[in-house]
């Protein structure tokens, strides 16, 4: 007998019971493993806090991904795995089969293509496995809560659907498949989604990954199944697709914050190292070392900078007080607390240490960060530590200014510094309120470096001037690139500071030096 022609969707109303029944019928997990996986209430809380209604099931999809990993190592195998997936499709609003079929068949229906794309909330591909059966996903994120949460690593997906087109802004996310990747190479492709736009390399399979890690180091242990790459291997693969890894010891939190900041602004997802300890006892205790993706940070901004070092600087970045992450043992966008306590656990020169939360096994389990892998375009060679540096010390200059009654202003600067495209600054300045028509116009004519360092100081919600630093230069040559005038009061002491030849051995000459060069 032929057997039954399965069909090419199927239409579900969202439920936990229908999406926990999809994912059994769909993949080759038992329903007491579905039941199992903590991934299923994360979709389900994700979806329902989103306003999901309906499930469009999209059957025999072939997933890129996996079907690169299914070509190197799952047919091989004894056991017939399939190498066709599943794509699972979530919108906000209610339709039904009927409703669908008259919408490709050109028949007047109560849906459309644009309102579709209208209640799109991104989709999720189920693979033929029997434990690691989340692949590629894409959802769209929670919003903004009036610039509060902050997405800058999303990138603009297009999702053929039987002749649609769909379109989202998210950064792919997959579960961590134990055999051909582990925690680390699932980071690192969902980073290489959205580097591979930004940077234009080629953008690698999680197989292709592994390979390439694995490379240089083909005696310590076998390339398949996988357990885990070092952050030396990690950076083996960023370099095989032509980045530069560049790697910050991030165990203070100041340090993780203002890390983290400056570099995601951009569009740069970073991938975290952090300990995992089990808190459900009386001491904590070590589990294991993971890998995440940051994608995302929250601002407290009702709450005041966090003063760092000897002169108080103070810095927009402190406000973090959660970071967004592709967990692959999680989900996407998943969200980790900072200042979780201070915790009995020695780590390198620290005998107590700030903790964050995950969302792993009920809240019992608790990270304390390490490093924070960073890929950059070849050319980016002055560092966020640098930059700092060098704003530190113009900042104490102001304040002594300031306080003296140099120039009038209530409080001290509040420093907002990143990393940024030349194109993405000028967007900025064209659209800003507070700057004179003559200097925009001045500075969105001017030629400037691809990539910049943008440090503004900040008087309250009011820029008073932004010192934009050539991102591509050497560190000996890291000077000032011009400043954009806001304040006329500052930038006029500036310019007569700078002209008195006592400057040139001022602590803050890579700031003056440019003001120097004005007529």
């Amino acid at each position: 007998m032929t057997p039954a022609k399965k069909k090419s969707f199927e239409i579900h109303p969202f439920s936990i019971i229908t999406l926990k029944k999809i994912l059994a019928d769909k993949s080759d997990a038992p329903p007491e493993i579905i039941e199992a996986k903590s991934h299923c209430q994360y979709f389900y809380d994700y979806l329902a806090h989103l306003g999901a209604r309906t499930i469009l099931v999209e059957n025999d999809y072939i997933d890129r991904d996996f079907f690169e990993d299914f070509s190197e190592f799952y047919v091989r195998c004894f056991h017939d795995y399939g190498r066709k997936c599943t794509r699972l499709h979530f919108f906000k609003n209610r339709f039904t089969k009927g409703n669908f079929n008259k919408l490709l068949d050109k028949d007047i229906s109560n849906i459309d293509e644009e309102k579709l794309n209208k209640n799109y909330l991104g989709f999720i591909v189920i693979k033929p496995l029997p434990r690691t059966i989340f692949g590629r996903t894409c959802l769209k994120t929670y919003d903004s809560d009036g610039g509060r949460r902050n997405y800058p690593t999303t990138r603009k997906y297009e999702i053929h659907l039987f002749g649609l087109k769909l379109i989202i802004d998210s950064l792919a996310f997959q579960e961590q498949d134990r055999v051909v990747a582990a925690c680390a190479t699932s980071a690192l492709w969902s980073v290489f989604h959205r580097t591979g736009i930004l940077f234009h390399h080629p953008i690698l399979s999680p197989v292709d990954i592994t390979k390439a890690a694995c490379e240089p180091l083909p005696l310590v242990t076998r390339t398949f199944p996988n357990v885990g790459l070092t952050d030396y291997q990690m950076a083996v693969a960023i370099r095989k697709v032509t980045l530069e890894p560049f790697i910050v010891k991030a165990i203070d939190q100041n340090v993780l914050r203002a890390t983290i900041y400056a570099y995601i602004n951009i569009g740069v997802p970073i991938v975290m190292s952090i300990y995992l300890y089990d808190f459900s006892g009386p001491k904590p205790v070590y589990v294991d070392r993971h890998a995440v993706a940051i994608t995302g940070f929250s601002l407290d901004n009702a709450s005041p900078p966090i003063p760092l070092g000897p002169n108080n600087f103070l810095m927009k970045a402190t406000k973090i007080n959660e970071i967004y992450a592709h967990d692959d043992q999680v989900g996407p966008f998943a969200k980790m607390v900072l200042n979780q306590g201070i915790a009995d656990i020695k780590i390198d020169n620290f005998d107590k240490v700030d903790t964050i939360s995950t969302n792993m096994l009920g809240g019992n389990i608790k990270a304390v960060p390490d490093t924070l892998l960073i890929p950059l375009y070849h050319k980016i060679r002055i560092n966020f530590a640098s930059i700092k540096e060098v704003v530190s010390l113009f900042d104490s200059f102001l304040e002594v200014m300031r306080s003296s009654g140099v120039f009038c202003l209530p409080t001290q600067f509040e420093w907002d510094i990143y990393l940024t495209e030349t194109n993405k600054l000028k967007e900025k300045l064209l659209a800003s309120p507070f700057l004179d028509k003559n200097e925009r116009r001045k500075i969105l004519l001017e030629n400037l470096p691809r990539f910049v360092w943008r440090a503004t100081a900040f008087c309250g919600d009011t820029p008073q001037i932004d010192l934009i630093f050539d991102a591509t230069d050497i560190e000996q040559g890291l000077c000032l690139t011009r400043a954009i005038k806001y304040n006329n009061d500052i930038f006029n002491l500036l310019l007569t500071i700078s002209k008195n030849p006592a400057s040139k051995t001022s602590p803050i000459w890579k700031i003056l030096k440019w003001f120097s060069m004005i007529q």
